[in-house]
């Protein structure tokens, strides 16, 4: 059953809560929707974690994660977030290093200069976390995986968007907000299937693959049926 609406974070009047984790992502569909149907799910879990905020940058501050980052350092200071609180980037590969000419390199150590600011980017992009809770990477051929990590425009959809339609079947194809009665009940095959992707535990997935993971390992009720 979904979760009753939970006030929005410490600010003015709102619930004090005991840790709060800030989301901060460029996408405008996938990442909002999703994220937000887990928040509303059972397998959500209750360890003081109150509030996750998905934070949208406005359009006019610039178009590189350093501007996100700035605006996550302006929340703190807005919304009062505490030493245990937890900031993350959640961002594409393939959107930064085309259009942005992004050194993730040069993030990677900005992030580990903020306490508790973490960076969770997938390769190509979001959409291989879905992948994963319905194949694993290992499971494509060579020729596959060339496909999915240039993610190329075929029409009007990128390579990842035909395969997710694909793997998910129906009549309906992947309209970029991910069903989560398809999704959620297999959190726990795709987290253990990004691990084990992750085995040289890189600052960012260089191959294909995300630490979307790592941020829905703190998140999960592990205790729910078939999280």
């Amino acid at each position: 059953m979904p979760r009753e609406p939970i006030p929005l974070i410490r600010q003015g009047g709102h619930v004090d809560a005991e840790k709060l984790f800030v989301l901060s992502y460029e996408g405008t569909v996938t990442e909002k929707k999703y994220f937000q149907d887990f928040r509303a799910s059972v397998y959500f879990n209750n360890n003081g974690l109150i509030e996750i905020v998905p934070l949208k940058r406005p359009k006019n501050k610039g178009s590189d994660p350093f501007s996100v980052k700035k605006l996550l350092n302006w929340a703190k200071k807005e919304y009062g977030f505490k030493i245990s609180d937890e900031f993350w980037l959640i961002i594409d590969r393939d959107d930064w290093e085309s259009i942005h000419k992004l050194n993730f390199d040069d993030l990677v150590l900005e992030c580990k200069k903020e306490e508790n600011f973490y960076l969770a980017m997938s390769n190509p992009c979001f959409e291989i976390w879905l992948v994963l809770h319905l194949k694993n990477i290992t499971e494509f051929t060579n020729e596959e995986k060339a496909l999915i990590f240039e993610n190329a425009k075929i029409g009007n959809k990128n390579y990842i968007d035909i395969l997710v339609a694909e793997l998910q079947g129906g009549d309906r194809g992947y309209n970029k907000r991910p069903n989560p009665n398809i999704y959620l009940p297999l959190t726990k095959t795709a987290i253990e299937r990004a691990k084990s992707n992750d085995i040289l535990k890189e600052d960012y997935p260089k191959s294909i693959g995300t630490h979307i993971y790592k941020l829905i390992e703190k998140l999960i009720d592990n205790e729910s049926p078939n999280a």
